[in-house]
Formats: structure tokens, C-alpha cells, sequence
């Protein structure tokens, strides 16, 4: 089978540049929500809507975020 109907949009999730990445398989909804930066998937669900298949992986990339330690770019080593 192959993905159809893709859509792609990028968004600010938690202070993070992210991608939304939604494609249907079949009779199933995939989504996908990597780093920008990166390209690292920081989460993906599947299911038979697409509503509740983004919800779904939104949420979870929204936890996994608000848990990911940020780095302060203006602190300096060896101070």
C-alpha cells in the first residue's frame, strides 16, 4: 500500500519549531510530529479518524516536550 493524502504544516509546539506530518495507509490515519531541526520523530499514532489520531499525537509530543531539558544558548562554559 502506499500513503496518500499528505499534508505537512509546521508549528510552534511548547517553544519548539516542529513539523505535522498526516497521511492515510489504507483505512488508517498516520501522524507524525518531528523536529524541525533535526528531522527526529518525537512522536507518531495511527487510527481510524484523523481528528483523533492528530489529538492523540499532539498531546503526546506536547508531554514529551514540556519534559525535554532546555539549554540556555547564553551560558558559557567554564564561566
Amino acid at each position: 500500500m502506499r500513503a496518500k493524502d499528505w499534508v505537512t504544516e509546521e508549528i510552534d509546539l511548547e517553544g519548539y519549531p516542529v513539523r505535522v506530518i498526516t497521511y492515510r495507509i489504507g483505512d488508517s490515519f498516520v501522524t507524525e510530529v518531528e523536529s524541525t531541526s533535526s528531522g527526529a520523530v518525537i512522536a507518531r499514532s495511527a487510527g481510524k479518524t484523523q481528528e483523533a489520531v492528530q489529538r492523540e499525537t499532539l498531546e503526546t509530543a506536547t508531554r514529551r516536550l514540556l519534559r525535554a531539558r532546555r539549554i540556555d544558548p547564553g551560558l558559557t562554559v567554564g564561566g
